[in-house]
């Protein structure tokens, strides 16, 4: 508008307020001019406001349409119908067994984002963003504009710190998804498991209802994670949502594969097949799914949880490496996220805080355990840990969570011992420190079986009432053949002298002794069992971590050539033979017990004094029998020096080793190094299964003697 004398206001418009009034927020006589333009001699102007409406686009709606909202209609009245024929009343529902699982309860609601908070990167205290916060909150103290809102106030000073405050808060919070994106890539299209066949509808809800009221633990605590994360709604996302992400769908097809899979041990003979028929189908989603994650997954708390459920899986399969990659990626998303300092877990409300609690936690237990099955170094170094470690004081509501504890402090030691004792750091370290590290680490096993105690003492008894007394009974007795299992790792790693008589001390003999007793104890729990819990038991037991008792047993039979221990072999390999049919992993391990526990007897046969006059025990028995006994580290009786360095190599490469180790002291090198070649050779150490048997495999001679 024109401003001057001149200015002519149409008559539609003196009945409104002037502009100087209503930005004044000021009462105006609505005349032209007003009495407060006039007074404060302003100019009295009008605007003009009036906006004229559009006029709405009418919605054709076509058959096609009408189709699918009537569709749509008809799927969600049966879902409500569904829902509401359901029973409710816990005591009218089916019982379930200990192996059925909590799967439905909404505790802590996931945002729409993918995480309780939003998905930020976070940085350590040397990065750029630690130093521009440093200086940032340098100058403010300097200027003393925190402390003093007075000085400078409306200065350029106070405007410039302010921008610099707001500039530094927006550098340190970085979306995840900007910084794990590349700027110039193209969008592809991703797999979409739309579509897919799952078990019919009425029978996931039903069992989900099942799990859901039963509140029981089993043989797994990962359904800990699906009340958390609306598993019900999930579900129904994944069945009838052409939105749903494949993140979503990994992780229904997890749960229901282990719900359905559980559930059909229980179910009547003639409806197992129908269960694990489903079980199967959500099994052969979900690794689709986990093959064909993408490497630049977006850092969520639902990638995390698909992840550890991905790696959960992959155990159960006994694919280690396979596992290792899962939870590397996850150790990752926890890491960027934050999740394993303090101050980024208290960031938010409780439930948040209980949720990635428990995601860093449950990622570091397969990180750390994974570390010594593989003989890796851990994703997740203990200084860069802030956050509360689960402890068995801690308030619960549920006993798994109270177990789970327990199986967090078992990683722990499982990472120590890895990064302690059989890392390549570890095997350049003197005697006395070794040994000040074996110490340490008894105590901590000493200490985890006192907070195993206590943990019984305080939920032994809910827990039983909730899943049983024999699957609380075979946790209990597997996680004691665990932790006997890795003392006898510990003893096993402290150097003996160089002419000690045999090759392990009497501690790690007896820790070997101890946990076949105890695996023995498991075996009667299962066999008196009605569930199945031996694939439980050979995957998280006997395989999840090396199973370093038997080989010392072994050793300690061929020099010692004691028939109470040789039985405990025999018993031992007879008591897993069923386990064949397990995995692959689990075929293989049981054939090398096996083969191992033939040529103990073999060799303890032809030493027999009895048999000295047919088969001769002067040391010129079977060379294929030396050459074995020589690549485990153990000279064969009635053999010298010269032999022993004079025998040809059979072909498993450690002939070196088993030489130095008859040179006399000050020849090769002090004790220590000795020492060291022998944590190379075939049998005590880790990861070397497939070249032993391909080894035995090999030699035919040998071959012969099993058969």
């Amino acid at each position: 508008m024109e401003s001057g004398k001149d200015y002519v206001v149409p008559s539609w418009l003196i009945h409104k307020q002037c502009d100087i009034c209503r930005a004044r927020k000021i009462r105006c006589d609505r005349e032209h001019p007003c009495s407060r333009c006039v007074g404060s001699n302003s100019q009295c102007t009008y605007s003009d406001r009036l906006k004229i409406r559009e006029k709405r686009k009418r919605i054709l709606l076509t058959s096609q349409y009408e189709n699918k909202i009537d569709n749509i209609d008809r799927r969600l009245d049966e879902i409500v119908g569904l829902l509401q024929s359901l029973p409710t009343n816990p005591e009218k529902t089916p019982r379930t067994s200990p192996r059925t699982h909590n799967a439905t309860q909404t505790s802590t609601p996931i945002s729409a984002d993918g995480g309780p908070a939003a998905s930020c990167v976070v940085e350590g205290e040397s990065s750029l963003a630690a130093q521009f916060t440093f200086a940032n909150d340098f100058v403010q103290r300097v200027a003393g504009i925190t402390q003093n809102p007075r000085k400078g106030s409306g200065g350029e000073l106070q405007e410039r710190l302010e921008e610099l405050s707001e500039m530094v808060a927006a550098y340190r919070q970085q979306s995840a998804p900007e910084e794990m994106g590349y700027p110039h890539a193209r969008p592809l299209q991703r797999p979409r498991f739309h579509g897919c066949e799952l078990p019919p509808i009425q029978e996931t809800v039903a069992l989900i209802r099942v799990a859901e009221s039963q509140r029981l633990a089993g043989t797994g605590w990962i359904y800990e994670y699906l009340p958390m994360h609306h598993f019900s709604k999930t579900c129904l996302d994944v069945y009838f949502s052409e939105d749903s992400s494949e993140i979503d769908f990994i992780i229904v097809n997890a749960g229901l594969h282990s719900i359905f899979k559980d559930y059909s041990n229980i179910v009547r003979a003639e409806d197992k097949e129908k269960y694990l028929g489903y079980a199967y189908l959500c099994r052969g989603h979900l690794e689709t799914a986990l093959s064909n994650l993408p490497l630049h997954m977006p850092a969520t708390s639902q990638g995390i949880i698909a992840l550890i459920f991905g790696a959960f899986h992959s155990i159960e399969l006994s694919k280690p490496f396979l596992a290792w990659s899962l939870s590397s990626k996850a150790s990752e998303m926890c890491q960027s996220l934050g999740y394993h300092r303090i101050s980024c877990v208290e960031n938010g409300t409780a439930e948040d805080a209980k949720l990635k609690s428990l995601l860093f936690w449950s990622t570091y237990f397969i990180d750390k355990s994974l570390s010594l099955r593989l003989g890796r170094a851990s994703t997740i170094p203990e200084w860069t840990i802030t956050t509360s470690r689960p402890s068995v004081k801690d308030s619960h509501q549920h006993p798994a969570l109270a177990y789970f504890v327990l199986w967090v402090e078992t990683a722990r030691c499982q990472g120590s011992i890895y990064e302690m004792l059989y890392s390549p750091d570890a095997a350049l370290q003197p005697d006395e420190v070794l040994r000040a590290r074996v110490l340490r680490l008894v105590s901590d096993l000493q200490e985890l079986e006192e907070a195993t105690s206590e943990t019984n003492r305080r939920w032994g008894r809910i827990a039983k009432d909730k899943a049983g007394d024999d699957l609380l009974d075979f946790y209990a007795t597997s996680d004691e053949t665990l932790r006997l299992s890795l003392l006898t790792m510990v003893h096993r790693a402290e150097r003996r002298p160089l002419y000690a008589a045999t090759t392990f001390n009497a501690d790690c003999v007896g820790a070997a002794r101890a946990t076949l007793e105890r695996h023995r104890d498991c075996v009667d729990i299962m066999r008196r069992s009605t569930d199945n819990y031996l694939p439980t038991y050979f995957q998280w037991t006997l395989l999840f971590a090396p199973f370093m008792p038997f080989v010392v047993m072994f050793c300690h039979v061929v020099e010692t050539q004691d028939e109470r221990d040789l039985e405990r072999l025999g018993d031992f390999v007879e008591s897993i033979q069923t386990a064949a049919h397990v995995s692959d992993a689990a075929s293989k391990a049981h054939r090398l017990f096996l083969a191992l526990h033939g040529i103990a007897v073999r060799y303890i046969a032809r030493m027999r004094p009895v048999c000295a006059q047919d088969d001769g025990c002067d040391g010129e028995g079977h060379p294929e029998m030396d050459w074995f006994m020589t690549a485990l580290g153990i000279p064969p009786p009635g053999h010298d020096t010269e032999r022993q360095q004079s025998c040809p190599d059979p072909g498993f490469g450690h002939r070196d080793a088993a030489a130095h180790a008859a040179m006399p002291e000050g020849g090769a090198g002090s004790a220590g190094a000795q020492r060291r070649l022998d944590a190379g050779n075939p049998m005590v150490r880790m990861g070397n299964e497939a070249e032993l048997e391909s080894w035995l495999c090999e030699n035919e001679d040998l071959m012969e003697i099993l058969q």
